[in-house]
């Protein structure tokens, strides 16, 4: 539930929203990664090695994309050997991912440079999309979770706060224990002026609050999210971006 990884985002149906298809759109954002002069990394041999690099130039009468040649020449060669290569950029708080078949020894500007086919798609992720943005109390959003045998009763629990990808809740074990690791299915998600939205969460961390007795704070990943649910949750987490922004507090949860 926090920002986005440095990392390669791993394949994932819930990331098909953020990825992009549109050739020009695809065209303009490595252009703009070009432009911002920021350093883009390489990772290839299954991630295990990874570079270094700078975006030189895009070329779409050519179907390539140009690159800056790594400082060290080893990892130079098995960039070139490579079979398959992940790139990550930041630029304006987006991260830009893309993913290319091979890379081939060539020129810019008469200095040496490596190119690889301009893709089909790439991925583009706002680092806000997974920013856990506080709830507000005196509008509280609350989860509600199955317990006893049948699974038939519910427990509300206050959000503290939620990203797209999951929400942290108030929790006093009494009528059941959350623990860490536990999957909860069938639980759903009372999102005001949004409504009810099912989701499955998975424990992640629990916090002992010491503002309330036998209180936790129990840190939640959403599993299995239909794209449904994901919409209806992003546009949560836009409202309350947009009133906290409103009313001039910071949106992200500490």
């Amino acid at each position: 539930m926090g920002m986005t990884s440095p990392f390669p985002e791993p394949e994932s149906p819930d990331l098909a929203p953020f990825t992009v298809y549109a050739r020009a759109e695809i065209i303009a954002l490595l252009q703009a990664v070009g432009r911002s002069g920021t350093l883009t990394t390489v990772y290839f041999d299954a991630q295990a090695g990874f570079a270094v690099t700078a975006l030189l130039a895009v070329n779409p009468d050519f179907e390539e994309v140009l690159f800056d040649i790594p400082s060290d020449d080893e990892m130079h060669r098995r960039l070139l050997a490579a079979d398959a290569l992940t790139f990550v950029a930041f630029i304006d708080h987006i991260k830009v991912q893309f993913t290319a078949r091979r890379a081939e020894a060539s020129t810019f500007e008469d200095k040496p440079a490596f190119r690889v086919r301009l893709p089909e798609q790439l991925l583009r992720l706002q680092r806000r999309d997974f920013y856990r943005v506080r709830t507000p109390v005196t509008r509280p959003a609350h989860c509600l979770v199955p317990y006893g045998a049948d699974g038939r009763q519910y427990e509300k629990l206050r959000l503290l706060d939620i990203s797209i990808g999951g929400v942290a809740v108030v929790a006093q074990p009494q009528k059941f224990e959350l623990a860490d690791g536990m999957r909860v299915n069938e639980c759903f998600l009372d999102l005001p002026e949004i409504g009810s939205v099912g989701v499955s969460l998975q424990v992640r961390h629990l916090v002992r609050r010491p503002d309330e007795e036998r209180a936790r704070a129990v840190g939640c990943e959403f599993v299995d999210v239909t794209p449904l649910a994901r919409t209806l949750i992003q546009r949560y987490v836009n409202k309350l971006d947009a009133d906290h922004r409103r009313l001039g507090l910071p949106p992200q949860a500490a």
